[in-house]
């Protein structure tokens, strides 16, 4: 349970700076694929919780490996022009953000109770608006990252089709 917990975390660091996207998508269904590195620190389970999860078959989940997903881009989030809030998560913000072209660079802070963190990430919007990439760094202190982390992030998105349907998140 614990490792899935931690797993969600660093998926969700990762998925966060492809809402500042928004404003410049296309409206429709957004294929992303996040893949992340920890530069510094990582994920943490115990020798005790390792054995107990492989004793019951499950997997370690492989934290550096590319997760992908759907995104749906509503008409009214793509014709947005500000930076993006982080929806449901309050403890994290946008300190700055700003569009150039078709290039974003953003800062966010995080203050969770199991540790501050900030980031910035630059991404571009290709293809007249179809496809996209960002490339994000995430530093702070958490335990269950063993203290002291960064978090390299590296993502791609591209542009489905104009209808969300069910399958997107």
């Amino acid at each position: 349970m614990r490792a899935s917990i931690l797993f969600a975390a660093v998926v969700a660091a990762a998925a966060l700076p492809g809402l500042a996207l928004a404003a410049h998508q296309r409206p429709g269904l957004w294929q992303l694929t996040s893949q992340t590195h920890f530069a510094k620190g990582g994920p943490q389970i115990p020798a005790e919780l390792r054995a107990r999860m492989q004793a019951r078959g499950m997997h370690l989940p492989d934290f550096g490996a590319p997760h992908t997903f759907k995104h749906c881009v509503t008409p009214e989030q793509a014709a947005k022009q500000e930076h993006p809030d982080f929806g449901q998560d309050k403890d994290c913000r946008m300190v700055s953000g700003s569009w150039s072209g078709d290039t974003f660079h953003g800062e966010m802070a995080c203050n969770k109770s199991s540790g501050p963190s900030h980031g910035s990430f630059d991404a571009t919007l290709g293809g007249d608006g179809t496809s996209m990439t960002m490339h994000g760094r995430v530093q702070g202190n958490a335990p269950q990252f063993g203290g002291d982390y960064e978090l390299d992030m590296h993502s791609e998105g591209h542009w489905l089709g104009p209808t969300c349907g069910k399958d997107a998140g």
